[in-house]
């Protein structure tokens, strides 16, 4: 395949391509104090005998390891990192029986991959099967403690030791597990960043907190935690690592990196926009037909992509031999263990030519057969750039190629030599944020109770800065301040459960089909759920195409069924997203509101909703869920809706609207994330179906944006973008100057002259002022969004939610509270159906509240209505005043 695509690429536009060159491997002995357990003797057997077997890097590993430091191994992929913290893991093992290892993964299928690795070297050194234990979200509860007094290497992900572990730290052997850690390995540590790295830098002080007090108090002292972290793409390794653990760390680096590497050709091939499948399916063909030796990869950031590019070459040459394997396979997150297992077995044994993969293969995952790489596009970080690259020509020469339009480089300012020679990202961590550090604080509060340990902050950690006035906050009787009133409630009674690492603040669903019973075929939460799997959508699976029939989502268990349906059935989604910025005195944080002649910013609370209203087939006819539930009340709108911060900005000029609006809200966002080292998956921006909630009524605003925290409850992430504002716009500036992007370089000036006017309100007030002048509402002030009769909501009562409202009708009465909007509501009682009024400010939407809608109510009449159409175009010559 390496020579077939090399022809190929003869004859495509080739925009850019380089030789990445070979080198050859440097070897070093095995070290001796390896020789005091059977490790030593087994790599001398394993390696035929040879006097220097271990690449050189290995061995400076382990000889650092042996002096008792911390370490972090950033050498290239397929290196032999795992060799090594393995032989340490078992060297420990053989040394000391009480001695415990925790290794962490960042993900489930991981974890489950890496464990035959584990299981087949405790085996050839003679370790019992129950050496080993995996401890996931798929282990019975009732299983996992005899795990943890029998194994003395445990493989958990960080959302089980977070949730579970954690939590029960007043079991005899959860404590004896914690209380024995010798070790904790933190494989691919440069997933540990945003949230959830962040998050993982608080739990791991919190289990050393509980190992320190538990140690100081057992019956005799233990030898200080080691590290040791994995990871082919971090900048700064020994820094980042530090941070994330509070712990000093050696580093053996690329530079020092003994392995062998095979040359390799990397090429930008350009592509029509929109075209990279159909290109990347060109190639598929003819690599299949003539080429003979190894296999390919293709990745693709998007699941259903994966699916559709796999099929498209997932066939064998014999197209009516049922039985016949196919030669190309998908593979991405959600599959069961099993299916993904095969898949990884077929490419390691030859069977199957190529896969298409979601980044899903970035990690962990050695195939040795793979030749040839393709992505689709750009990668989206140079983290992953640099994995995907690393997958191919481990055993012999490889190429990769970028399917990507032509000036896909020169977006980011540089070349693809260029780019390939930049230095990864860094790698995000907000330890800063207090919202977080409540979090833990109050995980740390339980945790602490259940140990029996002193209520104060715990010593000998390297908690970060500002933690223990927040833990003192924590605590029972602590003055908590009201800005965290809110995340308070998040995490309830159950804070390890009410505050997830990863924010899944959402539920993940099953995907089932129908045999004789219900087979489990996948998994994936409910954001993808919306986009994959909404009523009626085609969702493919290993090569096969289904129809989603129903959602199950009552109890503990939300589930999809799906059915097989026609192979070339095809459908896409209609989604709608609304933004509910509460400005009112209680929705305004902190009074961050100020105001110039004609705008205001503001940080305040919101309401994300996204709702799939139906979807299109292949021939663009549109499917509305309100025909089809007629027929069949499966086919119903599904939503997802969660609370969260973020700042909107209100221009009250006519220029600001279409095309200028969409590039300015993002742009602001791109910049601000780049500029303040946040993910960017963790903050949103939106410039349509904006509310702006005063008195319990949303007005819609068409002449403003907001950038919110993508964070069920928020970490208030974009509070820096409130107070940074003006420095924020100035990097904007100088951005659309170098872009040359007319029209946003006259809007972003526009802004910085009404910035240098801005003043603080009070109390809202400034943002009422707007709300109140009927010259500002970009409609008309007779207009509200209101929740359409028949929706069915939430009403709050006394911080509870009650799910069984149905609105009757919107009514302003000027008798009744000031005028303020109204809800007439029909509520179910022991004496059966009641109808009340409620205010409109304590009406909301629930997580599962899908039989809902929006609509325009009339104040003035008093009557459902449309407004009328607001010119949505944009485009200026210079802003007028």
């Amino acid at each position: 395949m390496y020579n077939t695509l090399r022809d190929v690429l003869q004859t495509m536009v080739v925009m850019e391509q380089f030789e990445i060159p070979g080198k050859q491997a440097r070897h070093a002995s095995i070290p001796e104090f390896l020789f005091n357990s059977p490790i030593g003797s087994l790599l001398y057997r394993q390696f035929g005998g040879r006097e220097n077997p271990l690449w050189s890097h290995q061995t400076q590993a382990l000889n650092i390891l042996e002096q008792g430091d911390n370490l972090v191994l950033s050498t290239g992929t397929a290196s032999g990192k795992s060799l090594v913290f393995r032989c340490l893991a078992f060297h420990k093992a053989f040394l000391d029986p009480d001695a415990r290892v925790l290794v962490f993964y960042p993900l489930k299928a991981l974890a489950e991959d890496q464990l035959c690795g584990w299981q087949e070297m405790a085996k050839s050194l003679g370790f019992p099967e129950e050496t080993i234990g995996r401890i996931d979200g798929s282990v019975l509860v009732k299983d996992r403690e005899w795990i943890l007094q029998n194994a003395r290497i445990v493989i958990m992900t960080p959302d089980v030791c977070h949730a579970w572990l954690m939590s029960n730290l007043a079991s005899f052997a959860v404590r004896e597990f914690v209380r024995s850690l010798s070790t904790l390995i933190l494989d691919e540590a440069h997933t540990l960043e945003g949230v959830f790295g962040s998050n993982f830098a608080f739990l791991v002080r919190r289990l050393m907190a509980a190992r320190n007090f538990l140690s100081r108090n057992g019956a005799q002292k233990t030898s200080p935690l080691q590290f040791v972290a994995a990871t082919a793409t971090i900048q700064n390794p020994k820094e980042h690592l530090k941070q994330l653990t509070g712990a000093k760390f050696a580093a053996v680096t690329h530079e020092k990196d003994g392995a062998p590497q095979c040359e390799r050709l990397v090429a930008h091939v350009d592509c029509p926009e929109g075209k990279e499948s159909e290109v990347a399916k060109s190639v598929h063909e003819i690599l299949l037909r003539e080429g003979r030796d190894g296999s390919f990869i293709t990745f693709v950031d998007s699941r259903k992509g994966v699916e559709i590019l796999a099929k498209r070459a997932g066939k064998t040459k014999d197209e009516k031999d049922a039985l016949s394997p196919a030669e190309v396979l998908p593979y991405r997150a959600g599959y069961e263990a099993d299916d993904r297992q095969a898949i990884e077995r077929r490419l390691r044994d030859g069977t199957l030519r190529g896969v298409v993969s979601t980044s899903a293969l970035e990690l962990g995952i050695d195939i040795p057969s793979l030749r040839v790489g393709i992505s689709l596009g750009v990668p989206p970080t140079r983290k992953a750039y640099r994995q995907r690259l690393g997958r191919v020509g481990r055993r012999g020469p490889g190429v990769f190629v970028v399917i990507a339009p032509s000036n896909a480089f020169q977006m980011y300012g540089t070349s693809f030599r260029e780019y390939h020679d930049m230095s990864v990202e860094p790698s995000y961590l907000y330890l800063d944020n207090r919202f977080m550090q409540f979090a833990h604080a109050r995980c740390l509060v339980v945790e602490l109770e259940s140990l029996g340990a002193p209520s104060t902050t715990p010593t000998r950690v390297a908690w970060p800065d500002g933690f223990r006035d927040i833990h003192k906050m924590a605590r029972p009787g602590g003055n908590r301040p009201p800005e965290f009133d809110g995340i308070a409630d998040l995490g309830g009674d159950t804070p390890h459960h009410g505050y997830p690492l990863r924010n899944v603040g959402e539920a993940r669903f099953q995907i089932t089909r129908r045999r004789i019973e219900d087979e489990k075929i996948g998994e994936m939460n409910q954001t993808q759920a919306l986009r994959e799997c909404y009523p009626g959508a085609t969702y493919f699976h290993m090569l096969r195409a289904y129809k989603v029939t129903a959602w199950g989502t009552k109890g503990f268990n939300p589930s999809i069924r799906v059915t097989p349906t026609a192979p070339n059935r095809s459908t896409k989604p209609k989604i709608t997203t609304w933004v509910s910025a509460d400005l009112t005195s209680n929705g305004i944080l902190e009074n961050h509101i100020v105001q110039g002649e004609h705008s205001f910013l503001s940080e305040c609370q919101m309401q994300v909703t996204e709702r799939v209203e139906g979807y299109y087939d292949g021939e663009n006819n549109f499917y509305n869920y309100r025909e089809l539930q007629q027929k069949n009340p499966n086919m119903r709108p599904r939503s997802r809706n969660f609370r969260t911060n973020g700042i909107v900005l209100y221009i009250n000029q006519d220029w600001f609207k279409g095309s200028i609006k969409k590039t300015f809200a993002e742009r602001l966002r791109e910049v601000f994330v780049r500029e303040y080292s946040i993910s960017t998956q963790d903050v949103h921006s939106a410039n349509t179906k904006i509310f702006l909630r005063n008195k319990g009524e949303n007005w819609e605003r068409g002449k403003c944006i907001v950038v919110y925290d993508e964070i069920y409850g928020s970490l208030r992430l974009t509070e820096k973008l409130y107070f940074e504002f003006r420095h924020v716009l100035d990097r904007l500036h100088a951005a659309a100057d170098f872009e040359e992007d007319e029209n946003l370089k006259i809007a972003v000036a526009w802004v910085q002259d009404e910035v240098s006017k801005f003043e603080g309100g009070e109390e809202g007030d400034g943002a009422a002022a707007f709300l109140d002048d009927p010259q500002s509402i970009s409609l008309s002030q007779d207009y509200v969004r209101v929740f359409a009769a028949g929706s069915v909501v939430c009403w709050r009562q006394k911080g509870q939610m009650s799910v069984d409202i149905k609105i009757i009708e919107p009514i302003v009465d000027p008798e009744i509270h000031d005028g303020e909007l109204l809800y007439r509501i029909e509520v179910s009682k022991q004496s059966g159906l009641a109808r009340q009024l409620v205010r409109a400010s304590l009406i909301e939407l629930s997580a599962n509240a899908d039989a809902w809608s929006y609509a325009w109510w009339n104040r003035r009449t008093q009557m459902y209505e449309e407004p009328p159409e607001e010119e949505e175009d944009g485009g200026l010559n210079a802003p007028a005043d």
